[in-house]
């Protein structure tokens, strides 16, 4: 009978490539002719948005803007703080050799610093260091043997591949929105100041052809009030959402991989029944992009030969990304922040922090997260009542065990702000309260030599000319399959013979027996 093969195909996710850059984005903010000119800068921080990336050969446009946000103190002697809004474009490049207009690029951004620098009154210079990673996957499908059947003798060598099969990925986006009223205890609204808003998961279930996703978005607002001795006023509110996924093919309690981000946002403020400017108008859009995978294991052939026959095999080289491992850990970071000198707090405005990974290792079956949360703290001074800000970073280490860590594992770690809070200590500390949420993937790149296909020749394998016992010393990086196959026999006679116990830890310089075995067809 011929030599048959069984074939299948996998489906996978290969990362061609992957680089980061660093880009220097300059630009010029100018002032409205609606807005009062500038004294003093107080605080300008950003965001970054991509617009587009697309794939050319050998590299990755990226396409985008950075969007600031401007705190300033006005020559204007009724309301000295305002604000402004504003962005820059840029387009940058991200080399990566042997990827093509038929690949797919994520690519993830943030701003390294700012630098700014005031021209005039009216005019400010801008210097943005951003940092841009660009990963390229290609969805590759392998046609892979997994069976070989029908020679007399045969052998058939195989080994698993682990791996994550995506069901799918989906972009989608929602509109939340809500008006709602301020405190009693607030004084009415003069000018909106600054409006920060950010979203957060707080539940994800997958379910038969969706995901629902549950969250919140937290809008962080300050704003100028009528009343004089407290004419700066900050306020936080959440505002929760329920949006579903479409993702054909998923099937309850798949694994998930799931990132939020809020934009557009836009706000207004409105009358109460009195008549008092009261009430704000939050609306933001929340995209969501999630992926659906399942982690999956296939044999796939990777050597066969015939006791009895001479067979032709044709092999291919594969490089394959196997995922060991994916979680999501939240990691509670606490920590102090002290003003120095004479300054004390008399209001805190505003909080912005952004976690930072400095260093990770694996030591021992345990992988060692180091970072930092780099906060931004922006509040009133009891010393002059001006706005001022302070810049702290607060240390954190994380710990996570792993069962299946070894040598040539890669890590890849993304972490994001899943919460903060925190607390006004006396007059010169704030006791910063956050959740960081670490997303830790394991990853090896593994090579196999995939049988692609085998054909069995008419030529017999002539076992009567040798001797009837070989003796074979073990040589470095022999495998009993080796051995087997280079003296046309079988993994388990060696083992019989020899009364193996481990067959996967032969060592060099062992002595192995091969007896000699002749076949006789009936």
């Amino acid at each position: 009978m011929s030599v048959e093969l069984i074939k299948d195909l996998l489906k996978i996710d290969q990362t061609v490539g992957k680089d980061q850059i660093e880009a220097l984005v300059e630009g010029e903010i100018r002032l409205p002719e609606n807005k009062p000119n500038i004294n003093k800068i107080l605080t300008i921080d950003g965001d970054v948005e991509i617009a587009e990336s697309r794939i050319v050969k050998d590299k990755v446009i990226v396409e985008g803007e950075v969007k600031f946000k401007v705190l300033y103190n006005a020559i204007d002697e009724q309301q000295p703080i305002h604000s402004l809004e504003a962005s820059t474009d840029f387009r940058e490049e991200i080399g990566i050799n042997g990827i093509t207009e038929e690949m797919s690029a994520e690519i993830k951004s943030n701003i390294e610093h700012i630098d700014f620098k005031l021209i005039d009154d009216s005019r400010i210079s801008v210097k943005t260091v951003l940092d841009i990673k660009g990963e390229v996957q290609s969805d590759n499908s392998l046609n892979i043997v997994k069976e070989v059947t029908g020679a007399q003798g045969l052998q058939v060598l195989k080994e698993k591949i682990k791996y994550n099969d995506v069901i799918g990925t989906n972009k989608s986006s929602t509109i939340v929105k809500e008006a709602f009223e301020l405190n009693e205890d607030m004084p009415d609204i003069l000018d909106i100041l600054r409006v920060d808003v950010k979203a957060f998961e707080r539940e994800t279930k997958v379910v038969d052809d969706k995901v629902i996703v549950a969250g919140v978005i937290e809008a962080s607002i300050m704003y100028f009030g009528d009343d004089e001795d407290n004419q700066i006023n900050y306020l936080s509110h959440e505002i929760p959402f329920t949006h579903f996924v479409e993702i054909p093919g998923t099937v309850k309690d798949m694994q998930c991989c799931l990132k939020l981000q809020a934009d557009d946002s836009y706000y207004d403020t409105k009358e109460d029944i009195n008549g008092d400017i009261r009430i704000i108008d939050i609306e933001s859009m929340v995209k969501i992009n999630a992926k659906i995978y399942e982690q999956k294991e296939k044999e796939v052939t990777v050597d066969t030969y015939s006791t009895s026959k001479k067979i032709n095999v044709t092999k291919q080289e594969v490089d394959i990304t196997e995922n060991i491992d994916y979680r999501e850990i939240k990691e509670e970071v606490k920590g102090t922040i002290e003003l120095s000198g004479n300054d004390t707090i008399r209001n805190v405005y505003n909080l912005n922090a952004k976690p930072i990974i400095t260093d990770y290792r694996v030591i021992e079956g345990k992988v060692i997260i180091e970072g930092i949360l780099d906060v931004d703290v922006l509040y009133q001074s009891n010393v002059n009542t001006e706005i001022a800000s302070i810049n702290d970073e607060i240390p954190f280490k994380s710990y996570f065990d792993f069962e299946e860590i070894n040598e040539g594992i890669m890590l890849e770690i993304e972490n994001a702000l899943d919460s903060i809070g925190y607390n006004k200590l006396g007059d010169k500390q704030i006791e910063v309260e956050a959740v960081v949420k670490n997303a830790i993937s394991i990853n090896r790149i593994k090579k196999f030599n995939i049988v692609t296909e085998a054909e069995e020749l008419e030529e017999d394998i002539d076992k009567k000319s040798r001797s009837s016992i070989i003796i074979y010393v073990v040589q470095k990086n022999d495998t009993l399959w080796d051995i087997a196959k280079r003296y046309n026999s079988t993994v388990e006679e060696i083992v019989e013979s020899n009364e193996i116990a481990c067959p996967d830890n032969i060592m060099p310089g062992e002595k192995i027996i091969i007896e000699k075995n002749i076949e006789f067809e009936l």
